[in-house]
């Protein structure tokens, strides 16, 4: 639903005016070869699975869709959010607040910007790695809901 070819086009142009190794993934339904040629530090997928892709990530740029949104929040890394609709505005206002990240619009030089201050600034790592903790922190989901079952019946 949020993986327009024109948009991610734009996200990608901002990133790769940058020094850094950039990993995009289409989504379903969205050719790879449709962003353009190949870069040398832009590597294009379909998917990947984020709980093998995230540990490795400086910095995430997305829709700030939940998956993703609290995938990178769980494992510690700053985002730079790009919300289109649904609930990613409401994470990406959650990521600001927590110091975890920025939220810009979907402009390549925003883009270009954006990561580059989370990039730069140590304290958007710290804030991202606070939240990781706190996240690990929490009961898992079977301890919730042996607890409300307890409480409830």
């Amino acid at each position: 639903m949020f993986n327009d070819v024109n948009v991610l086009r734009r996200l990608v142009d901002g990133a790769r005016k940058l020094d850094v190794f950039v990993v995009v993934t289409t989504g379903p339904g969205t050719d790879p070869l449709a962003l353009g040629p190949r870069l040398d530090n832009v590597a294009v997928f379909d998917f990947l699975p984020q709980r093998e892709l995230l540990p490795h990530c400086a910095a995430v740029v997305s829709h700030a869709g939940s998956g993703t949104f609290l995938g990178a929040l769980a494992e510690g890394v700053p985002q730079v959010c790009v919300p289109l609709g649904a609930d990613q505005f409401l994470n990406a206002d959650a990521c600001v607040r927590a110091g975890a990240g920025i939220a810009v619009e979907p402009w390549a030089g925003e883009v270009s910007v954006g990561l580059k201050r989370v990039l730069g600034d140590g304290a958007f790592a710290a804030a991202a790695a606070r939240v990781r903790d706190e996240i690990a922190a929490m009961p898992s989901s079977m301890d919730a809901a042996e607890r409300l079952h307890q409480r409830y019946g």
